[in-house]
């Protein structure tokens, strides 16, 4: 076994051969055309082995092993990116590759994001995602959703605000007649809702939130009002732009006791894209990534909705004036509340193991590309993932990513298959995936563009992008740190 100091005067003399005396460049052997992306050339000092057959390695049982579910759903919807020019398909070899073009402006992004969702709409993307029923339903929802977040994660959360958040947040906490007004005109994009929770001086701690609603018995009306600047919605996706009803979670005042955090339904744009009275909407400006959401701060100067806007699943407001609810206790009210935040922790947990996926796959397929350094004159240099330390530096993170590609459709599993009684559980559980899958993917992103060099800076590689795209799932639904406090 050689010793510390014999592996140094190794690596010395390799590097001293490489810097003194390059080694030739023997002659290439003939190829047969490329199979893959790579060709060789007679210019370069090494070259990828372009001529080893392929692997017998089924990579379609593999990938309906990670998948799990809705594979041919996936595939449908990935072909309907390749057919229209608004998925920037490009053909590089054998293959058509799509992604964002993230050279365009800001403005530029979100009207291309809308685009989009217009054109998926056209195509009956969204069918049953909030009129569907059932496990099965629910499922390929999630798939679609994955396959969108794989290809643009401006275009996921756009999708994600309006049809999981505002959707979802009718479905859960609303009733009946909300749910016959509402979900099928959403689906079909007849309104484009959003989800205004977060304000500039509440974010994670919901139950301080200062949006005051009060209501007045002689109208029949909740008037919603922002008492200060620490009260105005923040970061609210769609609403700088393009959305025309919001849900606001408010506290509510009745006969002056408040009642806790509520939700209301509330129009903030006609169908002409004026903003409505009494509201003021200012756009939160350029990002570091997903500029292609439109997110807006808003505030509300004493707004009137019909009583019937209130989500009155947990609690109601009878035309008097007088407050009711099933839960009496005012703590699992404001539990049932945050229900909506769920499936958002599931998605966000979900598409961070697919955006580690996407930087291990690019940084891998480089490192079996590029060389690096000769062990000897007249020989080929190494191969970066011949290397053990670039070995160590991608492989667990490969593994751990595996794992968390299997806990995360457990996730989607307890999920779907949810009861009143695994409620709980699945709100531990959701938070600490969405912390620890989230964590896990930042840091993958880090290596894998360390991994590539100068080639994981450029754009077009996705990596070094993805960073600034995925930097906010770290806090947004929920900041880490706190969801990870769920557990005890």
């Amino acid at each position: 076994m050689t010793s510390p100091l014999d592996r140094v005067s190794l690596r010395a003399q390799v590097l001293t051969r490489h810097l003194q005396s390059p080694p030739p460049l023997p002659p290439l052997p003939p190829l047969p055309p490329p199979a893959d992306l790579l060709s060789s050339s007679a210019c370069l000092s090494s070259y990828p082995e372009l001529s080893e057959p392929p692997s017998a390695f089924d990579t379609k049982q593999m990938r309906s092993l990670l998948d799990g579910h809705n594979v041919e759903d996936r595939d449908w919807l990935f072909n309907l990116f390749l057919q229209s020019n608004l998925f920037n398909p490009r053909k590089i070899g054998h293959r058509i590759f799509v992604s964002p073009d993230y050279n365009q402006s800001m403005e530029q992004q979100r009207e291309m994001t809308m685009k989009r969702i217009e054109y998926m709409l056209d195509r009956g993307v969204y069918k049953g995602w909030l009129t569907g029923k059932g496990a099965e339903s629910e499922l390929r929802k999630l798939a679609l959703l994955e396959v969108i977040s794989i290809f643009d994660h401006s275009l996921a959360i756009k999708l994600g605000v309006h049809l999981f958040l505002w959707g979802g947040a009718i479905q859960f906490l609303g009733t009946k007649r909300h749910h016959e007004k509402w979900l099928q005109v959403s689906e079909d994009y007849g309104i484009r809702g959003c989800f205004a929770m977060t304000e500039l001086g509440h974010g994670s701690n919901v139950r301080g939130i200062e949006t005051v609603t009060t209501y007045d018995s002689s109208a029949g009306e909740f008037v919603i009002n922002t008492p200060c600047e620490s009260a105005q919605k923040y970061w609210i996706g769609g609403a700088a732009n393009h959305a025309t009803h919001t849900i606001v979670f408010s506290q509510l005042n009745i006969n002056g006791k408040s009642q806790g955090v509520h939700a209301f339904i509330v129009k903030i744009r006609d169908a002409d894209g004026n903003i409505c009275p009494n509201i003021r909407i200012a756009d939160c400006g350029h990002k570091i990534g997903l500029n292609g959401v439109d997110n807006g701060r808003i505030w509300f100067d004493n707004v009137r909705v019909p009583r019937e806007n209130l989500l009155n699943s947990v609690a109601d407001v009878s035309l008097d004036g007088q407050y009711l609810s099933a839960i009496k206790d005012p703590d699992q009210r404001f539990a049932a509340f945050l229900a909506p935040l769920t499936s958002g922790r599931v998605n966000i947990a979900v598409s961070a193991v697919y955006m580690s996926k996407v930087g291990l796959a690019t940084a891998i397929r480089y490192s079996l590309s590029r060389r690096a350094f000769s062990l000897a004159p007249n020989e080929h240099e190494v191969l970066l993932l011949d290397y053990p330390s670039h070995q160590r530096r991608l492989l667990p993170f490969l593994a751990k990513t595996y794992a968390m590609s299997f806990a995360a459709n457990y996730l989607k599993s307890m999920y779907v298959q949810r009861t009143p009684e695994t409620n709980k559980a699945i709100h531990v559980v959701s938070s600490a995936l969405k912390a620890t899958l989230t964590w896990h993917n930042m840091r993958t992103l880090q290596e894998c563009r360390e991994a590539c060099g100068g080639q994981g800076l450029k754009t077009e590689n996705r990596v070094g992008q993805l960073k600034g795209e995925y930097d906010v799932q770290s806090t947004f639904e929920g900041d880490n740190n706190v969801l990870m406090q769920q557990l005890w």
